[in-house]
């Protein structure tokens, strides 16, 4: 169901079916926020992807301002080396220079545009690997078909080398606040192969055309969805990738056509917490007995959601047993058994 019909059933709430009152805008604000809220709340919407290591980006750019620059056809871009003010340095010396300092540190190792590169050579810092785009938060993480488990970058950094640090990864740890990315700790030794047989990273399959300006982008012809720009063909399975389960953060409408995350049934619910919020508002339309009217289906719906989430969790046991035949007794009040007969 889109948007647009949503926006027709929310509106018929609303006893404003021809946006006298309240904007398609405003509703649509409402709507989203109430999607994020929900989920907040509820945690009902969740998500499983299998991610490959390391992962492949249609581009590399430096400098945040390249990023508005950048082919509105493809979706996957890394930003690369080291940010320094209003500078990108790739070593860490480059740094002392720049603001004048006698450079005396060492550096590391080699540095990459491409993560795929750092698996190639002994790379000078970290090799992010980026979250699903409506990612939330981790509920459960595997490498190589193995848990790990959650750490931070200030821990891992008591290890002086964690930067080249190789072998069998047990944790993982956020890259900073403000980055959708995380770094596997220690980082893994990755085989590269060319075909899907056998472990390792498979850049394109047998019978599969490889680009000759890249070497990674792979072009396979029953699945190709544009001849003009063909397709990037991802083969992951679990053998030395990450599989991660998460909470999703819900993606805005922001069209007519657009789908909400949320499925059918729980729609309602987010219509109930519009139709609230849009009585609440300072507008024509405010009433304070609508608003609460609608709230408290809203939060009807909120603990509806809490309990259908519980209850999917639950392990069920299925047993074959006799029907219990209920008593036909009555209920109703009995006279004594001493009183005379009608």
């Amino acid at each position: 169901m889109s948007w647009g019909t949503e926006l027709a059933k929310l509106r018929r709430s609303l006893r404003d079916p021809e946006g006298n009152v309240w904007t398609d805008i405003f509703l649509r604000h409402i709507y989203n926020d109430v999607q994020q809220e929900l989920q907040q709340k509820t945690g009902v919407l969740e998500d499983v992807i299998s991610q490959r290591v390391p992962q492949l980006y249609h581009y590399s750019y430096n400098h945040d301002w390249e990023y508005g620059y950048l082919p509105t056809k493809w979706s996957q871009f890394n930003q690369c080396l080291l940010q320094h003010g209003e500078h990108v340095i790739a070593h860490r010396w480059e740094a002392q220079a720049v603001t004048g300092i006698d450079s005396g540190v060492t550096t590391y190792g080699a540095n990459f545009t491409q993560p795929w590169e750092a698996y190639m050579l002994s790379p000078g810092h970290e090799v992010k690997q980026r979250f699903p785009q409506n990612f939330n938060s981790v509920k459960w993480i595997a490498y190589d078909e193995e848990p790990i488990h959650a750490t931070t970058k200030k821990q891992v950094q008591q290890d002086l080398g964690y930067n080249t640090r190789v072998g069998r990864v047990f944790a993982y740890y956020p890259y900073d606040e403000v980055d959708n990315s995380y770094v596997l700790y220690p980082r893994p030794s990755v085989s590269f192969a060319n075909d899907v047989d056998g472990e390792g990273v498979a850049f394109y399959a047998a019978g599969d055309t490889e680009s000759d300006s890249t070497g990674i982008i792979a072009v396979r012809d029953d699945s190709t969805p544009s001849e003009l720009f063909g397709a990037s063909v991802d083969i992951i399975g679990t053998v030395d990738q990450v599989f991660l389960v998460y909470n999703v953060s819900p993606n805005d409408v922001a069209k007519a056509d657009d789908e909400s995350d949320f499925p059918e049934f729980l729609r309602k619910y987010i219509r109930y917490g519009a139709a609230a919020r849009a009585f609440s508002a300072n507008t024509d339309g405010r009433s304070e007995s609508l608003a609460d009217y609608w709230q408290t289906r809203y939060n009807v719906g909120i603990r509806f959601v809490k309990k259908y989430v519980r209850s999917r969790r639950q392990d069920r046991n299925y047993r074959l047993t006799t029907k219990v035949t209920r008593s036909r007794r009555s209920r109703r009040p009995r006279l004594p058994d001493g009183y005379p007969a009608v």
